[in-house]
């Protein structure tokens, strides 16, 4: 079907795929993406058409328990491997001696985020703190419009630096602004000042609460891990640059000269 859509659209089909490419945002994903967005478009057309009722409240809950789990796992992937420097790394020889006319966008991004392993663990905040809030439904809205912060800022880096997740980003992002309209009427009031009701929730299950609890631990746990690899990283390279002339990987320092020019 994506093939179609590509030819009726731009007069051509897909380019075929050789393999596995890294990339979230090959000609296919981006067509099958706007298949998906058509295909629900019409879908949700039609169900409004033939039924004009009001959502079902179960329905809307199931809803945002799915976004909710997709958040918080995905939060969580991405926002634990900032704490080991899993996913930028720290900087290595050749990363500083590569120039800006040598650097691709998404090169110049990465290096830029692996010279400061004090950012790389700010960034893991923005991302699991929103994965914390949204395991607990009296923080669902808080955690959400976190999330939605946080994703607007890494779209916009995908985006800008051509990281080519940008499509996955986004629907992370999406995911984030939808569970927030869920909510949209007690923001609104919060901002205006007007009075709402309290809202009426189905008593959730003691196991799902004691089952929140538990991950919150975990999560708590792993970060703890994480950041411990982190910081072992971190004084192992200071350690080998005061016996060695090798480069201050983690500051971004080079030897000019041995000798202190003050001196």
């Amino acid at each position: 079907m994506a093939h179609a859509f590509s030819r009726a659209l731009f007069s051509a089909p897909l380019p075929p795929l050789a393999g596995p490419t890294g990339s979230g945002d090959t000609a296919l994903d981006w067509a099958w993406t706007l298949v998906l967005l058509l295909a629900s478009l019409l879908g949700g057309a039609v169900w409004t058409l033939l039924d004009r009722r009001a959502p079902h409240p179960r329905l809307m809950v199931t809803l945002s328990q799915l976004l909710r789990v997709s958040l918080i796992w995905w939060l969580a992937v991405y926002g634990l491997s900032k704490f080991n420097f899993g996913q930028f790394g720290l900087l290595v020889d050749r990363q500083l001696t590569t120039t800006y006319a040598e650097s691709s966008p998404m090169g110049l991004l990465w290096r830029f985020m692996a010279a400061s392993p004090g950012y790389q663990w700010l960034a893991g905040v923005a991302e699991v703190l929103p994965a914390l809030l949204l395991l607990h439904r009296r923080t669902v809205t808080l955690g959400a419009l976190i999330a939605a912060v946080t994703m607007t800022n890494v779209l916009a880096l995908n985006l800008f630096y051509d990281v080519p997740v940008k499509n996955f980003s986004a629907h992370l992002l999406l995911a984030a602004l939808v569970l927030l309209a869920l909510d949209a009427r007690r923001l609104r009031a919060f901002v205006t000042g007007e009075a709402v009701p309290a809202q009426v929730a189905r008593p959730q299950p003691r196991v799902m609460t004691v089952l929140a609890w538990l991950v919150t631990a975990a999560l708590l746990v792993m970060v703890g891990v994480q950041a411990r690899t982190g910081l072992a990283a971190l004084h192992t390279d200071r350690q080998r640059t005061q016996v060695s002339a090798e480069p201050l990987k983690t500051r971004g320092f080079q030897w000019v000269n041995e000798q202190p020019y003050n001196r």
